[in-house]
């Protein structure tokens, strides 16, 4: 049986592949890491591309997707279409898993942690305190959410609370996780979701990475997913809070302003900054 023809986005992929003959310096560089073995002074571990929009950052990313993929690596590829690091960790769980390395435990826990947050946000407003008024009683349900960083986007209702209202709803909703829910793993993949998973995760890409050469994770947008996970990535590569990282892991992130020197700034010496400026035909 013969091989199957290629898609109509198949051919349209090759093609702009094929007259895409810009960014030529910035394929090599990415190209030629990945040549390097881990222990190689030169070999970077983060890549950070950034520029304004409509440079073209995301089709250089999706570029050096493929060089990975070329060179046998898994990826995965993480976009504003998430608002969480748990949400992260499932994108990365899922494409690998299509890729066939699943992360099952990671994915066990992750399920666990969206029904857990389910039975919380609805334990947030069946708690209001007996005999207060409806109204301030969701107040000081939303403020226990609020308080503890469950929801995002409520940045104005935030800031008509005091810090007494937070520290009040903050402090009654964890009693009420801690009276409902048996397990203290239970408590924490709701209120600190990234301390049970991402020991999990580093776990299981350690035991990908045996299968592979390397494992390339993406982050674009990441003017929209930075807020929320810069700091973790940060964390998970320079220190050991949650464990150790494989080091045939590279991590590539894009956004349109460049890495906060506050926090990278002490780590150029295993990163590379990958600044993009109009686009020329070179």
């Amino acid at each position: 049986m013969g091989r199957a023809r290629p898609s109509m986005q198949e051919l349209i992929a090759r093609r702009r592949r094929a007259g895409f003959v810009g960014r030529s310096h910035e394929r090599a560089v990415f190209r030629r890491n990945l040549e390097l073995p881990p222990e190689d002074e030169h070999h970077r571990f983060l890549f950070h591309v950034h520029g304004n929009a409509g440079v073209g950052k995301t089709f250089l990313v999706r570029e050096f997707e493929q060089i990975a993929r070329e060179r046998g690596a898994l990826t995965a590829y993480v976009d504003e279409s998430v608002d969480s690091v748990p949400e992260a960790m499932g994108t990365i769980s899922r494409q690998l898993g299509l890729q066939g390395r699943r992360l099952k435990e990671l994915d066990r826990l992750l399920a666990v942690h969206r029904e857990r947050r389910r039975e919380a946000e609805a334990i947030a407003v069946v708690d209001a305190e007996p005999g207060e008024p409806s109204a301030a009683g969701l107040v000081v349900a939303r403020a226990g959410l609020v308080g503890l960083g469950m929801l995002p986007g409520v940045g104005a209702f935030a800031g008509a609370l005091d810090a007494g209202q937070l520290a009040q709803g903050a402090d009654r909703f964890r009693a009420s996780l801690s009276a409902r829910f048996r397990s203290q793993e239970d408590v924490q993949l709701v209120l600190t979701p990234e301390r049970v998973l991402t020991p999990v995760l580093l776990g299981e890409l350690s035991e990908a990475a045996s299968t592979a050469p390397w494992i390339v994770l993406f982050f674009d947008t990441y003017e929209r997913t930075g807020p929320f996970l810069d700091g973790w990535l940060h964390e998970v590569i320079t220190t050991d809070r949650y464990g150790t990282l494989s080091a045939d892991v590279v991590i590539v992130t894009s956004g349109q302003r460049p890495f906060d020197t506050a926090r990278w700034g002490g780590f150029a010496d295993f990163m590379t900054d990958v600044p993009l400026g109009p686009f020329t035909e070179a």
